[in-house]
């Protein structure tokens, strides 16, 4: 058997590979991230095994760039898997080489990864599934700009107009924000009219806010004490964050309509699941796309970093070490925020947590308890294609 290896990167990958001794049977070889470089890769595998049975394949799992590759060659015939950089990094030790790296040695390593057997099977998700990896992700990219914008936004209102923020319950609230995108510094609230303000309001808030709250801004801003320096540049960049989270909200908004119709498509039966919503059951889902590449509720637990780390020396063990955040972070987020929230409503989680903190767990720590207990939940409804059924 010949175990290849190859080092995946933007425009340039390399092979390697090696037999069951570990030797090297022949010089590395560079091509293209492109099907003239790809046909380049299958001739150069043709040239250690003439039958495709007889190579194995591997890369490690970089970005998204490796997925071009390992399509090709699956297509072409060979057993192709992605390896953990962990356990890559953990050869490159073994072989003393942590001072040394190059792509030659990378794909050289990658190949002994392989041969020593440090990886899982791999399936690529189906296109449903990866369309909605695809839209969870990069709904979260909105959702972390949306975030960051309200945060540089809040920086410049505790500036010019500290007052502001305790007039509102919420700063970015359809009400605040229809007030923001017209007067949003104390000067300009001072030279508009408190009707003007009202009607503002009463139409953003459905008739919520009005006169009396038009008053309060007016007395807010006679007496601020927020700088004046550079007042009206702060304004112009406050407006343009508004714009800005209006239109990311606009965004976010059309992204969720897609992800819901594909979540029912795919997994509908993860939302019978207490505290998991449509946007975190279709985040959750998307990461872990095919059950069957699970041996067991553990495996997803480790693969979402929420499984302890050990610190173990003879009669010596640590207690309470940290979990280990070595995998995917989107599942690890939204498993989280999802026990976060089943803890509230399951009768049964909520009487883990409750026992977790009775033993002395801090809250973060009794909810990252019962994300592990989620993960066998969400394990069990995704395999059996069953409802949740707290009993079972």
């Amino acid at each position: 058997m010949i175990y290849a290896g190859v080092d995946i990167a933007k425009m340039d990958h390399v092979v390697d590979a090696v037999d069951e001794s570990g030797n090297q049977v022949a010089k590395a070889m560079p091509f293209k991230n492109s099907e003239a470089g790809f046909e380049r890769c299958v001739a150069w595998l043709e040239g250690v095994a003439e039958d495709p049975a007889d190579v194995a394949v591997a890369m490690e799992a970089t970005g998204h760039y490796w997925m071009a590759c390992f399509t090709y060659l699956t297509a072409r015939g060979y057993s192709v898997v992605v390896v953990n950089p962990v356990h890559v990094r953990a050869v490159r030790k073994i072989k003393n080489l942590s001072g040394v790296k190059n792509d030659r040695i990378d794909a050289w390593l990658i190949a002994e990864t392989l041969r020593i057997g440090e990886y899982d099977p791999t399936r690529l998700a189906t296109d449903e599934l990866q369309s909605l990896k695809t839209l969870t992700r990069y709904r979260q990219s909105i959702r972390d700009s949306i975030a960051e914008a309200k945060t540089k936004a809040t920086c410049l209102m505790d500036s010019y107009f500290p007052e502001y923020a305790g007039l509102f319950s919420d700063m970015f609230g359809a009400a605040s924000m229809a007030v923001l995108a017209r007067a949003c510094v104390p000067s300009e609230v001072s030279k508009t009219r408190a009707s003007t303000l009202a009607k503002l309001m009463s139409d953003a808030s459905r008739g919520r806010l009005g006169a009396e709250k038009a008053a309060e801004l007016k007395a807010a801003a006679k007496s601020s004490v927020g700088i004046r320096l550079g007042e009206d540049a702060a304004a112009f960049e406050i407006r343009e964050y508004v714009d800005l989270i209006g239109l990311l909200e606009a965004k976010a908004a059309r992204a969720d309509a897609q992800i819901e119709s594909l979540l029912m498509r795919i997994e509908p039966l993860i939302l019978t699941i207490p505290g998991i919503s449509v946007t975190l059951g279709a985040q959750i889902v998307a990461e872990i796309g095919d059950v069957r590449r699970f041996k067991s509720a553990a495996s997803i637990v480790k693969y979402a970093g929420l499984n302890s780390g050990v610190s173990q020396s003879g009669k010596f063990e640590a207690e309470g070490e940290p979990i280990t955040k070595a995998g995917s972070p989107y599942l690890r987020r939204a498993i989280w925020l999802a026990a976060d929230c089943a803890r509230r409503f399951d009768p049964k989680l909520r009487g883990f947590y409750e026992k977790k903190r009775a033993e002395g767990k801090c809250h973060r720590v009794a909810v990252t308890a019962v994300a592990r207990k989620l993960c066998h939940v969400v394990y069990a409804v995704m395999r059996d294609q069953v409802p949740y059924d707290p009993e079972r």
